[in-house]
This record gives structure tokens, C-alpha cells and sequence, in this order.
């Protein structure tokens, strides 16, 4: 699935912008990893469905930290919980769609 592949590399251009101190750059990857989550959940809502429990509680996470302005909270949450997740839901739509062995 391209989409999470494309939410993966915007949410790790995120990372890598706030850690380095690009505010302006970090909050523009940051506002299109939202429209990009937006996006998949309107195209792809029976994927989402599936994982709704796991994105329901990030998307509760971040709204906390985002109303604290926790610049660490929403980078550890993107770092360590986000982007694995999406890692490992791209990985399993990889094993869903390829090719049955022939063996």
C-alpha cells in the first residue's frame, strides 16, 4: 500500500525536522502527515477499521500533546509508537498482497 509507505517518509521527514530545529519545515511534514491520515482513512476505511483501536488511541495521544504543545511528547509519539506501527501495517499489507508461493 503506497499510502503508508508515503505516511511513513512524511512522518520520519517530521522527525528528522524537529530534531534538527526546523520548526517551519517539522510543521509542515507534521500538518501532511494529518491530511495524508485524513486521506487514507476516507479512501481505505475497511484497512482502517481493522487497526482502529491502535489509531484511535494514537490520534487520542497526540491530540494531548498537541494541546500541551509537548514538542518531545509528539516527536517520541511519532518515533516510537507512529512510525512502527505504520512500519509493521505496511509489512503485513505487503505479505496480504504478494504473490501466493509456488512450491
Amino acid at each position: 500500500m503506497q499510502e503508508l509507505e508515503r505516511m511513513e517518509n512524511v512522518t520520519v521527514t517530521c522527525i528528522i525536522h524537529w530534531k534538527q530545529g526546523s520548526d517551519a519545515e517539522c510543521y509542515e511534514a507534521f500538518i501532511r502527515i494529518i491530511e495524508h491520515l485524513e486521506f487514507m482513512v476516507d479512501s481505505h476505511f475497511d484497512r482502517f477499521m481493522e487497526r482502529k483501536e491502535q489509531l484511535v488511541t494514537f490520534i487520542q495521544e497526540l491530540y494531548q500533546y498537541v494541546s500541551n504543545k509537548d514538542i518531545v511528547g509528539i516527536i517520541d509519539l511519532l518515533e516510537y509508537e507512529f512510525r512502527p506501527f505504520i512500519s509493521e501495517w505496511r509489512q503485513d499489507e505487503m505479505i496480504k498482497h504478494s504473490p501466493p508461493n509456488k512450491g
